[in-house]
């Protein structure tokens, strides 16, 4: 999902293309079958979650990647994505960390990994987890996994880092070129976590969803030969 044209807020720069490039190479080095939504509006992005929730079986693996404009609300302590009609201070076309949770839940799909380029999106994620040791890829593959890396805390991030990509998007898409072999959630985070930290005011995060789920395995791409 990129979204750079907002009809009623400010609409960002590299958004799509960003989307259109994680796509790319999801589809051409991983095998993922892609389905890339470009400034859709909350309606067309609620009915693709439920059809990946009515069409999706235990066995496939799922990565929503998400790039747009997030929302905090700091007394409700709710976070948010903001669809290509969404409104300021109008929650209807807004769509919640609870949805994303709800979907993620019925889910039968074992391993699902989000990856959102938004501001505010640490609050999709339980706490900071990395881990430097080497994993166990067969009880990772074992378990079910709902996993999620966001592009930062609970601040605003940058949209643009001079490359055409933000400074987050521009991270992951060298770290999923360059990976040769197998690649889990952890790895790819900590491949991406400094270079966006040194190159931009912002602290990824990884971690399990909360409340989705979860049970210890995580999110592994394979690259193709």
């Amino acid at each position: 999902i990129g979204i750079d044209n907002y009809k009623n807020i400010s609409n960002l720069k590299t958004a799509r293309a960003d989307a259109r490039a994680v796509a790319k190479v999801l589809k051409e080095n991983y095998g993922f079958r892609v389905s890339l939504m470009l400034d859709p509006n909350r309606d067309e992005m609620i009915d693709k979650l439920d059809d990946l929730r009515a069409t999706l079986k235990y066995n496939d693996n799922l990565l929503i990647y998400y790039a747009g404009h997030g929302w905090l609300d700091e007394k409700g302590d709710v976070g948010y994505w903001l669809a290509a009609d969404a409104k300021d201070n109008r929650r209807s076309k807004w769509i919640s960390n609870a949805t994303i949770t709800d979907t993620l839940k019925t889910l039968e799909s074992k391993h699902v990994m989000v990856v959102a380029d938004s501001c505010y999106s640490g609050r999709l994620v339980r706490g900071l987890s990395v881990s430097l040791r080497k994993p166990d890829l067969e009880q990772l593959v074992k378990k079910k996994a709902r996993v999620v890396i966001t592009s930062g805390g609970l601040e605003p991030v940058d949209d643009n880092s001079g490359s055409g990509h933000s400074p987050f998007t521009d991270a992951l898409l060298k770290s999923l070129e360059e990976n040769t072999g197998v690649l889990d959630g952890n790895a790819l985070f900590n491949s991406i976590r400094r270079p966006v930290m040194v190159n931009a005011d912002q602290t990824p995060q990884f971690s399990d969803v909360r409340k989705a789920g979860h049970e210890g395995g995580d999110f592994l791409l394979v690259r193709r030969n």
